[in-house]
């Protein structure tokens, strides 16, 4: 069997596991925070941790970046660039993590966060909220660049791993507390925050432990390598910013213009059909460093083998999406034990999203994978541009209420899913032709 194909099976047999695991301890999660928080708070909470989710998104594309950098460096066993490129990565986010801590924490003291969140909650507790939510990401979103380590080694399992085990600390720490105490606010970005640091510390400790060639050494940055690493990097940049405008801004959207409550119920029909992202991503996640290791090899016909096998995937995925729209009331009134009003539309629209993204992704992890990102990236602006003045219009004078947000995301994220597979025909149209 090809090497690459077994790394593949490994990578997804594991990941399969600790993901499965991961999204079980999610579901179990969401409704003890709705029964310790109420329906309004539980929204904040989502709003909140979703508007400083936008931090991980800002790293000026070192993450992608230096995942690209050190595979092409390990395939040709340059262990000196590989350590460069790390340790390079690493002093940069710090300042980039340390720039956004300063300009987030004058934004925190100066902006009237009830007022923005549409919340009724007192200025101070909000602030305070939001404070200790900022550090946290402010310290993972440092620690977190182990990740990109363990996809650049192709050992994407563990990083499902870790994200299973966080899921897991946070569950555990939410029952003893409802057990004993009352959860608020406080308590919970507190758990969040305290969790996430404490796994990306253990598993940053495995990498350098088990990687003996690779280390953390101040002496190891090299500004050059900035370069290589900012050169495909900043494009990702750009498209991370416009995926903070397009997926990311939808709660705070909601919650402006409709109120907290609706952000539990859109954030509650997401979290239902997004089993179907989690596991796409599953799928795809170990392929990005095996697609730019084949490209180096010109091994295309491995490549092709594995985007018809996902194609057939994609209907399965499109058979289950339609399945769960039809039962979807139902099960979320299982899940959370109370019946929210979830609209059909924004059931069905919540689907479309899915599947939208799902096909979109199964060409650009390849496209990302050999570093050909050019017109995804102007597609993206594209999408940024019109998905604000979209939502707002859907929501607030087509009365399509937060019906109108998920819609405007799927009009947004449209073209790439026509464009991405059409690319990718030509590129390995051209290739082969050239070997």
């Amino acid at each position: 069997m090809d090497i690459k194909n077994k790394i593949f099976k490994k990578n997804l047999s594991y990941g399969l596991l600790f993901k499965s695991g991961a999204l079980l301890v999610t579901y179990l999660t969401i409704p003890l925070l709705i029964r310790g928080l109420g329906v309004k708070d539980y929204g904040i909470w989502v709003t909140i941790f979703s508007i400083f989710g936008w931090i991980y998104y800002l790293d000026l594309g070192i993450g992608n970046g230096v995942k690209n950098s050190i595979t092409t460096a390990l395939v040709k066993k340059d262990y000196l660039s590989a350590n460069q490129y790390i340790n390079t990565a690493y002093i940069s986010i710090f300042v980039i993590a340390l720039l956004f801590l300063v300009i987030s924490s004058v934004f925190i003291w100066t902006v009237n966060l009830s007022s923005l969140l549409n919340a009724e909650l007192d200025e101070r507790s909000l602030k305070i909220i939001f404070l200790i939510t900022l550090i946290s990401f402010f310290l993972n979103f440092i620690l977190s660049l182990y990740k990109q380590l363990f996809y650049a080694i192709q050992k994407s399992a563990t990083v499902e791993l870790s994200l299973f085990l966080t899921n897991f600390t946070i569950l555990a720490v939410c029952i003893v507390l409802l057990r004993y105490f009352n959860l608020n606010l406080i308590k919970v970005a507190l758990i969040y925050g305290v969790s996430n640091i404490s796994i990306s510390l253990i598993f940053n400790y495995i990498f350098f432990k088990k990687q003996t060639k690779l280390v953390l050494s101040v002496k190891h940055f090299n500004r050059a390598k900035t370069k290589d690493i900012m050169g495909i990097g900043f494009e990702f940049f750009i498209i991370q910013i416009c995926l903070v405008i397009i997926l990311t801004t939808d709660n705070l959207i909601i919650s402006y213009l409709l109120g907290p409550s609706e952000v539990t119920i859109y954030s509650n029909v997401l979290k239902l059909f997004q089993i179907f992202l989690v596991f796409g991503a599953l799928i795809l996640t170990p392929l990005w460093a095996l697609y730019t290791e084949a490209f180096l090899n010109r091994d295309f016909d491995w490549i092709k083998r594995i985007l018809i096998r996902l194609n057939y995937l994609f209907v399965f995925a499109i058979f289950a999406v339609m399945v769960t729209i039809f039962y979807a009331k139902d099960i979320l009134y299982l899940w959370i034990g109370e019946d929210l009003k979830y609209s059909d539309l924004l059931i069905v629209l919540t689907g479309v999203f899915v599947l939208i993204r799902i096909y979109g992704d199964i060409y650009m992890y390849f496209l990302n994978g050999i570093g050909h990102i050019k017109l995804q990236m102007w597609l993206f602006v594209f999408g940024a541009i019109i998905n604000i003045p979209l939502s707002v219009l859907f929501v607030k004078y087509l009365n399509y209420g937060v019906s109108g947000v998920i819609l405007a995301t799927c009009i947004s994220l449209l073209l790439l899913s026509i464009a991405m597979p059409i690319q990718t025909y030509k590129i390995l149209k051209k290739e082969s032709n050239d070997q």
